[in-house]
């Protein structure tokens, strides 16, 4: 056990100190830190913007009309000027882009608009409803009406509203939402695929071609080698998981109470919820347990090639399965209840990448999920047995014939 844990402990410490593992995990912190300094200064342009008096018009008015209509539209108003002849002024060295002057004539509000551009369409709705209020107000006290009457013209209709059963008013997001679920999921398994691929071949055939593994194999056997790298690179991909967790986590905290970036948050918080729930959940099992299937297979590539200048050569057999698998689930993310996607989802190379589509496209229910899961685990299980059993074989044969042919070779050895 001693000697496995040191296989385990070797491999984990070598992977996570070495300076690729830490570009990949200080990668996603720059995406970040590059996306927040961007919408910082995004937001400082819009907001110097919105400052900037030339946008905004003045307002001659009644007091009490002015209030109103300035407490609806802030940023559009210059409400320090105060009378007409400051607002000409204005206007003329295009200090503000026009002025609003609004005067009563015979207990009738009139608005009247002065400007170089058109006045926004946002102030002048805000406008007329707040006219139209205070029109209201002096249509009532020139009416003479009593107590009775006033109190008829203020009855306003009820709503009752009785849903029995509650359909989705959302259903253009939670199809976007679903959509980019399933992009994502391909995106995440396609690059985690390639990548692990690529660090287990290239670990496994270096140590080959370096004779390293004749000295290993002299003092443990080639099971505990090969389960004890299988959980050494494991762990590194566990922690590279658990460190972008809490970077995107952490991110969404931060983003969520920043200023340029928290009404975007709070308006699509429930696609961002949804997202993140299509895939953690058993999604995410089916995500692990994939890559430690493309992990084992590269290993096993990664003992195939005969000198590590092949390092790169290692992994593709592996890489061929993961572009095909890749093409063949965005051909059937929206139709992936066909024939044809239901095999793939029980196949245990393929359903790591299927049966989460089925399951975010609710095409699949607990019992078919779970199918899935037991035959992929006692897949993993046979293949690691298997793999173990035959791999010192594999790591000792140097004929350059092939992968294929070293494979029958490999396991053959005895």
């Amino acid at each position: 056990m001693r000697k496995f844990m040191t296989i385990v402990e070797d491999t984990y410490l070598n992977q996570v100190k070495s300076k690729s593992f830490i570009t990949l995990l200080l990668m996603p912190i720059i995406i970040i830190m590059v996306g927040v300094i961007i919408g910082f200064i995004s937001y400082q342009n819009a907001s110097s913007s919105n400052n900037d008096d030339s946008n905004k018009i003045a307002l001659i008015a009644d007091k009490g009309i002015k209030q109103s209509i300035v407490k609806k539209d802030n940023d559009s108003i210059n409400s320090s000027i105060k009378t007409e002849k400051q607002a000409k002024d204005k206007l003329k060295n295009n200090d503000i882009y026009g002025y609003l002057k609004i005067t009563t004539n015979n207990n009738k509000l009139k608005a009247k608009y002065i400007g170089n551009d058109s006045l926004d369409n946002d102030v002048k709705n805000d406008l007329m409803q707040s006219l139209s209020l205070h029109q209201n107000q002096i249509n009532l006290n020139n009416s003479n009406l009593t107590k009775t009457q006033l109190q008829y013209l203020s009855n306003k209709p009820s709503f009752e509203s009785h849903v029995k059963k509650q359909h989705s008013s959302n259903k253009s997001d939670d199809s976007s939402s679903k959509m980019f679920s399933l992009q994502l999921l391909i995106y995440i398994l396609y690059f985690f695929l390639f990548m692990y691929s690529s660090i287990t071949a290239s670990i496994i055939s270096k140590e080959k071609g370096s004779k390293l593994v004749e000295i290993i194999f002299s003092s443990t056997t080639s099971t505990k080698y090969f389960i004890g790298k299988i959980v050494g690179i494991v762990l590194m991909m566990l922690t590279q998981f658990i460190a972008y967790l809490i970077m995107f986590f952490c991110s969404y905290v931060f983003l969520s109470q920043a200023d340029f970036s928290k009404d975007f948050i709070k308006e699509n918080s429930d696609n961002i919820h949804q997202i993140a729930s299509n895939l953690i959940n058993i999604n995410l099992i089916f995500i692990i347990l994939g890559l430690l299937v493309g992990i084992i297979l590269s290993a096993t590539a990664g003992a195939l090639v005969a000198r590590k200048e092949d390092a790169n050569k290692a992994a593709q057999p592996v890489f061929m399965i993961i572009v095909i698998l890749f093409i063949l689930s965005f051909m059937f993310q929206n139709n992936s209840n066909s024939i044809i996607p239901k095999i793939l989802s029980y196949f245990p190379l393929s359903s790591y990448f299927f049966m989460p589509i089925r399951m975010i496209n609710n095409q699949a229910n607990i019992f078919e999920e779970i199918i899935s899961l037991i035959i992929l685990i006692a897949f993993i299980i046979g293949l690691t047995y298997f793999i173990s059993k035959v791999y010192k074989g594999l790591m000792l044969q140097n004929n350059n014939e092939g992968w294929f042919k070293n494979l029958i070779k490999g396991v053959k050895y005895r």
